[in-house]
């Protein structure tokens, strides 16, 4: 169950999804009650593809309406302010050494308390192998009653917005995610794809990194999985209701099939 420092958010998020907002309101609304998708760092490294988040966000709010911050944000795991917020997005390309006890007892309190880990493995060769060997080494450290496990391709993950029938991210590595599930919810979702390189785009609003081997195709197919696991965080009370999918959309006269223009965004520094 979602605690109310998180509740908030979710349901800030979900009266401008089911109801829309006017234009004054949407500018009016607390820029502290909007959705953030926040990217953690862990042993002080340098973030990964750190234009991602606010990337994502931006397809969120366009494609959506959802009440989003776009700026992007980065936050050490070891602040105590990390528990402020409830979606973490947490981009590796390299081995970690193990977590502190200070940033081990914030991923479990995190979790417990019903926030949402996207982890994206963005490496390559070496890199890729030994950041999949650390994760899953504090996964099961910090969560040894909750192993990884594929998630079915019949999840409501897959179709909490969109109906995404193929797992890519910048590469098509593999073609399944896999998560923790805690007290019946998917808690933890990772990616092998570099799904956030997808997203990533660099200083003038241009995509950052091809997406291969299928282009633009995949990379839209990447977006709206991305969307989909933001969804996914949002609606977690809706479970299995697929009838709440054509209730988004109608309520707010979306057309779920059309991309986004690749528009220049401006990053904070």
């Amino acid at each position: 169950m979602l605690t109310s420092r998180f509740l908030k958010y979710n349901v800030m998020a979900l009266t401008v999804l089911l109801t829309g907002l006017s234009a004054p309101q949407k500018a009016n609304a607390s820029e502290g009650n909007r959705f953030l998708v926040m990217q953690i760092t862990v042993n002080n490294q340098q973030p990964v593809n750190p234009s991602a988040g606010s990337v994502l966000a931006q397809e969120v709010r366009f494609r959506s309406a959802v009440l989003v911050r776009l700026d992007r944000t980065v936050i050490s795991l070891e602040l105590p302010e990390v528990l402020d917020y409830p979606f973490w997005l947490w981009v590796g390309n390299e081995g970690f050494s193990k977590l502190n006890d200070t940033e081990r007892k914030n991923l479990k309190t995190f979790i417990q308390n019903g926030g949402f880990l996207l982890i994206d493995n963005a490496g390559e060769g070496f890199g890729a192998a030994q950041f999949e060997r650390a994760i899953r080494q504090e996964l099961a450290t910090s969560f040894p009653n909750a192993p990884l496990q594929q998630i079915s391709s019949d999840h409501v993950l897959f179709r909490s917005f969109y109906e995404v029938s193929s797992v890519n991210g910048r590469r098509a590595k593999r073609n399944y995610l896999e998560g923790i599930t805690i007290d019946g919810r998917l808690a933890v979702v990772y990616s092998h794809n570099d799904l956030t390189g997808a997203f990533a785009k660099d200083a003038v609003g241009e995509w950052q990194f091809e997406a291969l081997p299928g282009g633009p195709k995949q990379r839209e197919d990447a977006i709206k999985l991305g969307i989909n696991i933001v969804m996914y965080a949002l609606l977690l009370d809706y479970k299995d209701e697929q009838a709440h999918i054509e209730m988004l959309l109608n309520k707010r006269r979306i057309n779920p099939k059309e991309p986004m223009p690749n528009r220049i965004i401006e990053l904070d520094d």
